[in-house]
């Protein structure tokens, strides 16, 4: 089935497909690492000092990270078989996998333009970012159970 290659249903789908329960977490970890370099940012100027590094900076130090987690997670955590499934991601899944952290780090950097840079508020931006991570992790805890389970998402 067609939607089955491209959105992973079962166990045997992940990795292979587009689209499985480890997506929505590189969405979180796009989130989380652009949260954490834009420290360098947001604490800086938030005392009137000049950033370490800009949001475009922290924007690519983000996709250098999503990058290289995919190279280790392909490799090194494959050869040493602590691989979900002990098999490498398909060239279609790892694409998926940057772009979707791209999506959360491009997400977490309109925030920090909305909140932090428009209104000056360092703790809101903060407490949004975290509260956006957790509901990404809070979606992916559900799809993984749906998927491991092999219990229907769509009818």
């Amino acid at each position: 089935m067609i939607f089955n290659w491209f959105v992973a249903t079962t166990v045997d789908e992940v990795g292979v497909s587009w689209f499985d329960f480890y997506s929505i977490g590189h969405i979180c970890f796009g989130i989380g690492v652009f949260l954490f370099f834009s420290l360098l940012y947001t604490i800086p100027k938030s005392k009137g000092h000049t950033p370490i590094l800009s949001l475009l900076a922290v924007f690519i130090a983000t996709l250098i990270i999503l990058v290289l987690w995919e190279v280790v997670e392909n490799t090194y955590l494959f050869w040493s078989n602590l691989k979900f499934e002990n098999r490498p991601d398909s060239i279609q899944n790892i694409f998926t996998d940057i772009l979707l952290g791209v999506v959360g780090a491009l997400g977490a950097w309109l925030f920090a333009y909305l909140i932090f840079e428009k209104e000056k508020n360092i703790w809101d931006y903060y407490i949004f970012g975290l509260i956006s991570f957790g509901l990404w992790i809070g979606i992916f805890m559900i799809l993984r159970y749906f998927t491991l389970s092999n219990a229907p998402i769509f009818s």
